[in-house]
């Protein structure tokens, strides 16, 4: 029997060897029986996105649930999995499913699984979901209604209200964005209205994703940040394959981390939205946002990892502005949930307002709250090394030394992060949704960053 286990945003998997058919229907029955325990006709959205088959998944999970009763909208093309989220928000959904595997390798599809929030199951609701995946227990067939739906007009012109997009135009602010290949090609552009300093890449579909992983990291936007710098651009953004992330590339051409374009974000609403939130941050988190928090006298949270353990906060809390290490910001006043389009445009609204260059910006942060690096790297493993891996790493916390440096603290929020003083740390945590050890790292310079990491594959390795 095949394993099928849900990670922090629902169940993702290799297509035709676990992402088959038969199992799809498992998680489809195991989600019908979750829903109908509490809801009796229950009304939700299903999306999907560009991936090899996903259209085809969808209709097969919206004709499943359709014959359970249920009362499905079936977006009519791929759509941003936060459009998803929006459209179960305003339209007062019960929930929603979006075929899906976001970031992950063209290999893999997934079941992302929305709350009547509009945000994804919460750790408890997850382990809800899990309980319902290997009962037997029966599902009445009953006549339900399955309806074609296309909310991009409504979406757009929503974004429109929101954002002050008269002060983008005025700016001549030039813009690359790179969509890679992604559900989030031709939203930015309409919301930008034919605005001519804009140049798209990556702008179609490949369900290879031009050969690379569809994740706003580094090592991924080669081609944008080329673009950048050869344009002379003051902008790069790009969006994660089902456009719930973001990354930035400042006008120079180099990648800037999810870190400082958190922590810009959060100064946009200080100084020019003049809104004062509370902050939530996962433990993966850069030391920028506590000292911002600490000079705005603002509160702040600390979640673990994924972004459904912010949006349980913001759930509760309408005054909060949350983001995570992998590029998911959410706003509370918009969405519980993260949305790249949204916060991209909110890069552009910054930078209208500011009239200055982002290399400008960041030197003026790094000035007011001291240099702070970061880097991550994944270290792919096999399951019977896990433990190895567990048990190194457990070591220095036994020995309270990390290269060459005193462990001052230690997070066990999730995985578990060693505090070494001077604003530096690094977190050892394994995914939740691939075989791969993350390893976090923050510090003051470049170098001891790098050289923190390099450590950590040595050890690992040895």
């Amino acid at each position: 029997m095949s394993i099928i286990k849900f990670g922090t945003d629902g169940w993702r998997a290799i297509i035709a060897e676990n992402y088959t058919f038969e199992n799809l229907e498992k998680v489809t029955n195991a989600y019908a029986n979750y829903m109908i325990e509490k809801i009796k006709t229950p009304e939700i959205v299903v999306g999907f996105d560009m991936r090899f088959m996903s259209e085809k998944y969808a209709e097969f999970v919206a004709q499943k649930l359709c014959d359970y009763g249920f009362s499905v909208k079936l977006f009519d093309k791929p759509v941003p999995t936060p459009l998803v989220s929006w459209a179960i928000k305003n339209f007062k959904y019960d929930g929603g499913i979006v075929i899906t595997s976001s970031h992950n390798p063209y290999l893999y599809n997934g079941f992302k699984v929305k709350n009547s929030y509009g945000s994804g199951f919460s750790r408890n609701e997850i382990k809800e979901l899990e309980k319902f995946l290997y009962l037997k227990k029966e599902l009445k067939l009953k006549k339900g209604v399955l309806e074609k739906i296309n909310f991009d007009e409504k979406y757009i012109e929503f974004l429109k209200k929101i954002i002050d997009i008269d002060s983008i135009i005025k700016s001549k602010i030039k813009i690359v964005l790179d969509p890679m290949f992604g559900s989030g090609i031709g939203y930015i552009e309409k919301v930008l209205d034919g605005y001519k300093y804009l140049k798209v890449i990556n702008n179609k579909r490949d369900p290879l994703f031009g050969g690379i992983n569809p994740e706003p990291i580094e090592q991924n936007l080669k081609k944008l940040m080329k673009e950048v710098k050869d344009n002379k651009s003051d902008i790069g953004i790009v969006l994660d394959g089902d456009a719930d992330r973001l990354g930035i590339v400042d006008n120079k051409g180099f990648y800037m981390s999810s870190h400082k374009v958190f922590s810009l974000i959060l100064l946009h609403h200080i100084k020019n939205k003049k809104f004062s939130p509370d902050i939530i941050r996962t433990v993966s988190g850069t030391f920028l946002i506590d000292k911002i928090a600490k000079k705005y006298n603002l509160k702040l949270y600390e979640t673990p990892v994924g972004f459904n353990n912010i949006a349980e906060i913001m759930i509760k809390n309408q005054n909060a502005i949350g983001g995570e290490e992998s590029g998911g910001f959410g706003y509370s006043y918009y969405l519980p949930e993260r949305d790249g389009i949204f916060s991209g445009l909110l890069m552009l609204e910054f930078l209208a307002k500011e009239k200055r260059s982002l290399r400008q910006i960041l030197k003026s942060v790094d000035k007011e709250y001291g240099k702070l690096r970061y880097d991550r790297i994944d270290v792919h493993f096999k399951q019977q090394q896990r433990k190895d891996i567990e048990r190194v790493v457990n070591d220095f916390e036994k020995e309270l030394i990390y290269n060459n440096k005193k462990i001052t603290d230690i997070n066990k929020k999730d995985g578990i992060k060693f505090i070494l003083g001077d604003d530096e740390w690094i977190l050892f945590r394994f995914s939740g949704t691939e075989p791969l050890l993350r390893i976090y790292c923050e510090a003051g310079t470049k170098r001891r960053v790098v050289s923190n990491l390099k450590y950590a594959i040595k050890i690992i390795q040895g």
